[in-house]
Order: C-alpha cells, then structure tokens, then sequence
C-alpha cells in the first residue's frame, strides 16, 4: 500500500504542478498538453511488459526501479526549464509511477486471505485516491511557494522512506525464506 501510495502520490504532485510551471517559465499550452501527453505514455506504455519484468526480477526490484526512476525525473528537473528538461522528467515520472503502483498492487495481492479481498482491496484504493487527492490539491500551492525544482527536490525523503520500506521488506523475506 506505501508503495502504490507513493508512486500515485508523486505522480500526481508533479504531474498537476507540470503544466502551471510551464507556463510560469513562458511555455505555450500547446507545449505543456505535449508534456502531459508523453508523461501518460510513460505511464501507460510500460504495462505492456511491467507485469513480464515483475515475473523475471521480482516485484521489489521492479518497486525499487520505480523509485530510482522518480529520483531521475528530480534530477531533469534540475537541468533547468527548457522544453526537454520537463518532458524527460516528466517521462520518468510516468514509468516510475507504473513501476510503482503496478508493484504495490501486486504486492497488495499477497497480504490478504480471500475472505478479505474485499476489505483489503477498499482500504488500499481508498488510502491511495485519498494521497493522490491531497498532492493534487497541494500542487499548486507548493509550486506557488516553493517553485518548480525545490517541489520536486522535497520529494527526495519520501522517496528515501519508500526506498528503506523496501529494502527492509526484501531482507524480511528473504530471512523468512532463509536466503
């Protein structure tokens, strides 16, 4: 659920402060409706072969690629504000959000018995829509303050602390299984 959570919950934080950043630095809407739309390419494309990468490394690496690819998105948005600078950054949110929520919803499938999909299922979507509720509407008052790099830059704990999470289930479960 941390996971997924957090894979919507950046996804959506940059991605609503994107096109208002844009036309800050003096992009046309033309130029930021092409941003969102390579950003939902990244998030959808991968699906085809997300599921097949999850089988062959395992879904914690796949959740952990998806973390390196949300601290590569901050770090284009660090080149500046150039057209290309927000649509690669925004491409690499787009994946790291699939590698994300894709691995937390597969994860979410072991933790429950079938008696409790229902119930499981409800809390996961209704902790995540209520994460990606809050960083939609925080977005622009954050940009507002902070500005465009500084709010992809406070990112960076909440990526550490998914990173950790993690790190600390995969050595839980390897101990488990004796590895």
């Amino acid at each position: 659920l941390f996971g997924a959570a957090t894979g919507y919950g950046i996804m959506i934080l940059a991605m609503t402060a994107t096109p208002l950043a844009m036309l800050h630095h003096h992009h046309g809407l033309d130029d930021a409706a092409s941003v969102i739309q390579l950003h939902v390419l990244g998030m959808f494309l991968p699906s085809f072969i997300t599921g097949s990468l999850i089988v062959r490394f395992g879904v914690l690496r796949i959740m952990l690629s998806g973390v390196l690819l949300f601290i590569g998105h901050i770090l284009l948005t660090l080149t500046g504000t150039s057209f290309s600078s927000f649509a690669s950054a925004l491409i690499l949110l787009g994946v790291g959000w699939n590698f994300m929520y894709i691995g937390g919803t597969t994860l979410l499938t072991s933790t429950y018995s079938p008696a409790e999909k229902g119930s499981a299922q409800a809390i996961n979507d209704g902790v995540i829509f209520a994460v990606g509720l809050v960083c939609s509407f925080a977005a622009g008052g954050l940009l507002h303050v902070l500005g465009w790099q500084t709010l992809n830059l406070i990112l960076l704990p909440w990526l550490g602390l998914a990173a950790a999470s993690l790190i600390w289930l995969g050595a839980r479960t390897a101990g488990q299984r004796g590895d």
